[in-house]
């Protein structure tokens, strides 16, 4: 997919602490290279729902998906082309994917990178990369940190850049430095040596891609109440250009109650980031096994994304995830697609909030 010049909590402590292991996300493990063999034709068996309905007409608000179509089962057995088409029939344009290289910056899985890049193009669908630190070590020198981060991002930029405008400089990172009881709102929440290389490391990402890719716009994520390590990175030179931010249900419940007093968290990023754009590029319910689970992510989404879409500053919004991942040992990362298998991996259901999202 060539570029395109488009879009130019102090709180509870013992919930915080759940929330920052909950959130963590591994990394994919990838698949023996083989052909995948073609899944039958796939159909929908749910009913659309009139109600809840999840729009962002009348805005400039973009919706997206993040998926696992370079690693994980039930999108290898899809195939890009079925992704791609649920994902603009959607009305989405986005499409956020982990990527991990090697050390000179090739994907490890060109094999299924390119038929994707291929689908997505054709199906005007922009994928936004989320680049995983692979070379990261904490216990590295800062200047040591730099040159690896450097080195990753203009690997991957040189290769790829022609592909790729906007780039997700890892994942979760500020999970690794968040002190023990602390909210993450605070720059003394942080432990600073190990914050020190991160900020190095990812100084070093954002220059090497922008060295390869001219016209790269970077971005790095945080999540709950963690805004204070963005924080930090701006005031530290680290010259990323949008605000990236994952939002769950349980945080958009906590964050407006004392002592966090945060109604709307896409007003408190805009204060605090007044010239960056925001970017939600994690956003579900949190999965519980209970019969209204799908009616409370469908809920959960349409009030967060009318949200989003009240406020320009936001850009895009990005659900995690497209599909169910039954294979997945953990019940939430198994239960947290938008689509969810009648039998693995040949025949879906869409969920509430998929069909009302092809509304």
């Amino acid at each position: 997919m060539l570029k395109k010049n488009q879009l130019k909590i102090v709180s509870l402590t013992g919930l915080a602490c759940i929330i920052l292991a909950s959130c963590s996300r591994k990394d994919d493990v990838q698949p023996v290279e083989t052909t995948p063999q073609p899944s039958q034709e796939m159909q929908s068996l749910a009913a659309v729902s009139t109600t809840s309905k999840i729009s962002v007409s009348g805005s400039s608000l973009q919706l997206g998906i993040s998926g696992h179509p370079l690693g994980d089962a039930p999108y290898i057995k899809t195939g890009p082309t079925k992704q791609i088409q649920l994902i603009k029939g959607m009305g989405m344009n986005w499409y956020r994917v982990d990527i991990q290289t090697t050390s000179d910056g090739t994907i490890t899985v060109p094999y299924l990178f390119e038929p994707l890049r291929e689908a997505a193009a054709a199906g005007n669908v922009r994928i936004l990369p989320m680049l995983y630190t692979r070379t990261l070590d904490l216990s590295a020198s800062t200047s040591a940190a730099y040159t690896a981060g450097k080195t990753l991002g203009s690997n991957f930029a040189a290769k790829y850049g022609q592909y790729f405008t906007y780039y997700e400089l890892g994942n979760d990172l500020e999970l690794k430095l968040l002190l023990p009881n602390r909210t993450g709102a605070s720059q003394n929440d942080y432990d600073r040596a190990k914050f020190n290389v991160v900020c190095a490391y990812l100084k070093g990402m954002d220059v090497g891609i922008k060295s390869k890719d001219a016209d790269a716009k970077t971005m790095i994520a945080a999540g709950w109440l963690h805004y204070g390590f963005l924080r930090m990175l701006d005031w530290n030179g680290v010259k990323f250009d949008i605000v990236a931010y994952h939002w769950y249900s349980e945080m958009e419940a906590i964050a407006p109650n004392p002592p966090n007093n945060i109604p709307d968290i896409t007003k408190k990023l805009g204060s605090l980031f007044p010239d960056k754009p925001i970017w939600f590029t994690e956003i579900n319910q949190r999965y519980k096994n209970t019969s209204t689970y799908e009616t409370d992510q469908n809920a959960f989404l349409s009030k967060f994304i009318a949200k989003c879409k009240s406020n320009p500053q936001v850009k895009v919004a990005i659900i995690y995830e497209l599909f169910n991942e039954p294979q997945k040992s953990s019940a939430l990362e198994a239960n947290y697609g938008i689509i969810k298998w009648s039998t693995p991996y040949t025949v879906w259901l869409k969920k509430l909030a998929a069909s009302n999202l092809t509304l």
